[in-house]
């Protein structure tokens, strides 16, 4: 039950994709904010932050809102309005990879905020083309996984009973069950996406969440050797593994001796 929780927030619940687009509809509701008006108890009119205030006021706030921002003439709306149609034509903020930190070293909630921020401080010492990334460009989503219960492992706090006596609980081992189980039961995922979708500012923004994983000593992003290749044999550890270089060598040399 525990490995299948985890399995659906890996492949659904915490998908990549459906977690930008929730970042690009939480934009266009911040930008329309102010100028959506719903109108609650006794005449009082509320906002979309506030509309929770009133409990007449927060029933009307369906998913209809998606369409009443769309529709809206207001020209106050027009940023909100074409963040919502980037979304309804899959123009959506360009991932750019996923990382992990340390372990014992994860990144706190209170440091969320100023990770956009690190990323674009991160500009590699390579040659890169200038396109003017900042801070305001990146998107950094944090997602906590685990078992529920942190780092514990929660099977050991569930007793089983069996049928040779049903009136007595016992404690199963994970010895007792099988050698695939876990080792560890929680881990953080880091995903960096960036708001802007053209070619020559997708490669650059890539190259500095590279760089950013090289400084504060994530691990390397699974197509880092193919979007940084310069900067990936910077970091000790990154580069190829002695012993896959001693087997690429064997299979080499096996396959020299076949063809000649």
């Amino acid at each position: 039950m525990f490995h299948t929780r985890n399995c659906l927030h890996r492949r659904a619940y915490q998908h990549k994709v459906g977690n930008i687009i929730e970042t690009m509809i939480t934009d266009a509701f911040l930008k329309a904010d102010k100028y959506i008006k719903i109108k609650g108890s006794k005449g009082k009119e509320y906002h979309l932050s506030t509309a929770i205030e009133d409990m007449n006021a927060y029933t009307k706030l369906t998913d209809d809102i998606f369409l009443t921002i769309l529709r809206s003439d207001l020209p106050e709306l027009h940023e909100a309005q074409e963040i919502l149609r980037k979304i309804e034509r899959r123009d959506l903020y360009k991932y750019l990879g996923e990382t992990q930190p340390p372990e014992g070293n994860e990144i706190q909630k209170e440091q969320y905020d100023l990770l956009p921020a690190e990323v674009a401080a991160s500009k590699p010492e390579t040659e890169i083309q200038d396109v003017g990334l900042k801070a305001e460009d990146f998107i950094v989503d944090v997602i906590n996984m685990d078992y529920g219960m942190k780092k514990k492992n929660p099977i050991n706090n569930v007793r089983f009973y069996c049928k040779s006596d049903i009136t007595k609980a016992v404690k199963i081992t994970k010895e007792q069950v099988s050698k695939f189980l876990p080792e560890k039961f929680a881990e953080q995922l880091i995903r960096v996406y960036c708001k802007k979708t053209d070619r020559e500012s997708i490669s650059v923004a890539r190259k500095y969440f590279v760089q950013w994983c090289l400084v504060k000593n994530f691990s390397k992003p699974q197509d880092g050797d193919v979007v940084a290749p310069e900067l990936t044999p910077m970091k000790e550890g990154w580069s190829q593994d002695k012993s896959d270089k001693c087997q690429h060598s064997k299979e080499y040399s096996r396959v020299s001796k076949t063809l000649f």
